[in-house]
């Protein structure tokens, strides 16, 4: 009787998880789909890793992949400064090839000049006197058969500021009270090391169990669209944390592992271990004797 008095309870409670999953599970849909950029999170390593996954990002189109969030283990000293020295980097190549002011489009481009008026008799050839916008913008002394089109150039010539252009939109929303700054498209986590080198196997347990935790509350914080990694130790635990939170239907995010290109006919520890326990939703390797022995793995090619 208790028995059966409990199993409609059970029934219960794993009909509303699952319901709760259902609805989660919408949520991140619908917002993801509303959003226009990938949300990344980065694992990187010491050495060799960081080198690599920081020549893959270099193909990538960052204004897609953004906010970037990379993921250091608290001991390594020289991952968050290269990935700072990296974004710093593709931040100046960004600017380099972007005009400083914006042009209008190109139907403005055809008609934006102001064809000559006629002014006095009618057989005069007096054209109309055209000023830049910011003297026209000034209110100038004009007369007032050209005060009209010297205050349309504002909105015509290519590269003109106008009140309403965009760029002094921007301009003015980051010096005004209350202007809304644009979020940051990289930041720096730190995570301690599961393992140290040379630890022992007991003494890792703990440590392990704590890295696995700051992993989940880092994977929840971000929430990221994209889990990227390749190889270092630091990245099992971001990848348990991105499996178990998208179970549970708190994440969305896809992980990728790529392996290093050093790895020709084995895999590393932790390409072994993600490929045999699934938790790569898409698993690269890029050498085809590598693919060969490992065939749920996808051969990509060199990708560096």
């Amino acid at each position: 009787m208790a028995a059966g008095g409990a199993l409609p309870f059970v029934a219960g409670a794993v009909g509303a998880l699952l319901l709760l999953r259902l609805i989660l599970a919408v949520i991140n849909f619908v917002a993801r789909r509303r959003r226009s950029h990938i949300r990344t999170l980065v694992v990187l390593g010491s050495g060799g890793h960081t080198a690599e996954m920081l020549a893959l990002l270099g193909g990538f189109d960052l204004a897609a992949y953004r906010p970037r969030c990379y993921v250091v283990a608290a001991t390594d000293g020289m991952s968050g400064p290269k990935a700072a020295a990296f974004e710093a980097s593709a931040a100046a190549l960004a600017a380099s090839s972007t005009p400083a002011d914006e042009e209008a489009p190109a139907s403005a481009k055809k008609g934006g000049r102001a064809s000559p008026g006629k002014a006095g008799s009618p057989g005069g050839g007096q054209k109309t006197v055209r000023r830049s916008p910011r003297v026209a913008a000034r209110g100038g002394p004009s007369s007032g058969s050209d005060a009209a089109p010297a205050a349309g150039l504002c909105g015509t010539l290519p590269g003109a500021r106008s009140p309403d252009s965009p760029a002094k939109r921007r301009l003015l929303a980051g010096h005004q009270p209350g202007g809304q700054q644009p979020a940051p498209a990289y930041s720096v986590a730190f995570i301690p090391r599961s393992r140290e080198v040379g630890q022992s196997w007991v003494s890792s347990v703990p440590s392990t169990l704590r890295a696995l935790w700051t992993a989940v509350a880092m994977v929840l914080d971000h929430s990221p669209d994209l889990v990227l990694l390749n190889g270092p130790g630091t990245c099992i635990p971001i990848a348990a944390a991105a499996f178990l939170l998208r179970l549970l239907g708190l994440c969305e995010g896809r992980v990728v592992y790529v392996e290093s290109i050093a790895r020709v006919y084995r895999l590393s520890l932790s390409g072994k271990i993600l490929y045999h326990s699934r938790l790569a939703h898409t698993f690269f390797v890029q050498w085809e004797e590598l693919q060969q022995r490992y065939p749920r793995a996808v051969y990509a090619g060199r990708l560096m």
